[in-house]
């Protein structure tokens, strides 16, 4: 399998997201602690920002200045996990020397995993804590494609 840490961490990412915003309130997508901090659908809007330009990089080595429209929670989380869905199919493609996968994880995709503690943290202040689990134990399956 090409790329195989990086296609697992995507697949964990994909694990981490499903759960932080599961069971999530009607209006979770809005909820707001103010003081200029993202909502969920401006975080999950960003993190799609962050993969899509990540998958574009890989697929075509250019930027995509390109600023799509902003939908609702149920329509970002759809999008995002596309984009995650694309973005393993990319990776399978051709195997990426350390160098470049390494800025990846350090990059992108820790980037995301912040942004995942986020929502799951809006949860809890939104009363919907998520259910604790060990990580390290649960069944995450590398490969969307």
């Amino acid at each position: 399998m090409k790329n195989e840490f990086l296609r697992h961490t995507i697949a964990t990412i994909k694990y981490r997201f499903d759960k932080s915003i599961s069971d999530r309130k009607e209006n979770f997508g809005e909820f707001s602690l103010g003081k200029g901090s993202r909502n969920p659908t401006e975080i999950v809007y960003h993190m799609f920002q962050v993969i899509h330009a990540t998958r574009t990089f890989l697929e075509e080595e250019r930027f995509d200045a390109e600023q799509p429209s902003k939908l609702t929670i149920a329509a970002e989380i759809e999008r995002f996990n596309q984009e995650l869905i694309k973005t393993d199919t990319a990776l399978d493609t051709d195997e990426l020397p350390v160098l470049y996968a390494k800025k990846l994880l350090q990059g992108p995709f820790s980037d995301i995993l912040t942004h995942i503690g986020q929502l799951a943290m809006l949860q809890r202040l939104n009363d919907k804590p998520i259910q604790g689990e060990d990580f390290s134990q649960a069944h995450i399956k590398t490969g969307m494609n």
